[in-house]
């Protein structure tokens, strides 16, 4: 198989590929890098076509014009990858690397070898770039499919040099792609296979973030911030499993706001939503590293401290319920919270912890708010 052959065959690869990431696109793919991406891809697939010299052509025309595209594909596949990770990017520098490379390529003519030196040290520099992006940045979910991708540009960071090396010991004067040089074969296979990875690879870390904020949102009440009953019912088994095995305690407190019907009444529901979203900040903000705080339902809350005794409930318990007391704000009047608290004792179902932390709650109400009742 010759070069332009390989060159044809990435060309249609590519062009497929942009063409189904552009006609699947969707608003959700702004803010990832997949829209650049796309682009990015459709630049690449027309450098090559470019570089495959189209014999209707003059050779020197489709080498500055296809290293002028391959240049801003190398550019817009490093914007895509740091809007994916959340980094800053800098257009200046990537349009100057563009115009350079298109500079050198109009300087070397028909001569392949000369503009392919001097474009394999600058874009392993770029592959580098996104290759370290990549592998410190990601959710953990992420991070295996990501770190086969910034392989890949490892690889190639090291491919480009190493070929340029090879050009300059054989000779720059080679007339574009009409004399084939054997020993780049292997490397333009590598490249085939590197553009399949990496754009497989970045629609997979797209798809498996939008699944992963899918779930989260899922598992998140959506005015508070914090997360809902369905993960506080996954975190109450995985809590029980755990203290199965190592038979060391968790607590379990039930915080509710007191008075909170007539806030809605008084001042409507807007006011009572505001409310509930101060009051889960408050109750964030008491918690250790470990625990974790849950909308249970309405104006109640739930707080799950692993490894916690019932002295050690206690103190966090009194420390958010002194936290989480709003001050009156207009006509508002101040608000209280009342607690109620369970600690897991052998043998414990999750009803039977809510039951006995809820009845705690029901005393502490009854008993004048804004208390603290063990369970």
């Amino acid at each position: 198989m010759d070069l332009r052959t390989l060159f044809l065959a990435q060309t249609c690869a590519l062009a497929a590929t942009a063409a189904m990431l552009w006609f699947t696109r969707s608003e959700a793919n702004r803010d990832n890098g997949l829209r650049t991406w796309t682009i990015a891809i459709a630049s690449q697939a027309l450098a090559y076509l470019l570089l495959s010299n189209a014999r209707w052509l003059p050779a020197a025309f489709t080498t500055v014009t296809g290293n002028a595209a391959g240049a801003t594909s190398v550019a817009l596949f490093f914007v895509a990858i740091r809007q994916f990770a959340g980094l800053r990017h800098d257009w200046r520098p990537l349009v100057a690397m563009i115009a350079i490379v298109t500079v050198v390529a109009g300087m070397t003519g028909k001569h392949y070898a000369g503009a392919a030196v001097f474009n394999g040290f600058v874009y392993a520099v770029f592959e580098g770039m996104n290759a370290l992006a990549l592998w410190r940045t990601g959710q953990p979910e992420l991070l295996r499919v990501q770190r086969v991708v910034a392989s890949c540009y490892i690889a190639m960071a090291i491919v480009l040099p190493v070929r340029a090396v090879l050009l300059l010991v054989h000779g720059t004067d080679v007339d574009y792609l009409s004399t084939p040089v054997h020993w780049q074969e292997p490397i333009y296979v590598f490249g085939f296979v590197y553009v399949v990875i990496t754009n497989l690879g970045f629609v997979v870390m797209c798809k498996t973030r939008a699944e992963t904020e899918v779930r989260q949102q899922a598992r998140t009440d959506s005015l508070t911030g914090l997360a809902n009953r369905r993960a506080l019912d996954e975190a109450m088994a995985n809590a029980i499993a755990a203290s199965r095995r190592s038979g060391r305690p968790f607590a379990v407190v039930m915080a509710d706001v007191d008075h909170f019907k007539s806030v809605n009444d008084s001042f409507g529901h807007a006011a009572g939503d505001k409310i509930l979203a101060d009051f889960a900040a408050r109750l964030r903000g008491a918690l250790r590293a470990p625990d974790s705080a849950f909308r249970y339902g309405g104006e109640e809350f739930c707080l799950l401290l692993p490894d916690t005794d019932v002295a050690g409930a206690q103190t966090l318990a009194d420390r958010a319920r002194a936290q989480v007391a709003l001050p009156a704000d207009g006509l508002m009047h101040r608000l209280t919270a009342s607690f109620g608290i369970a600690v897991w004792q052998g043998g414990d179902a999750a009803d039977e912890l809510f039951g006995r932390a809820d009845r705690a709650l029901y005393r502490a109400k009854s008993s004048g708010r804004d208390r603290v009742e063990i369970g």
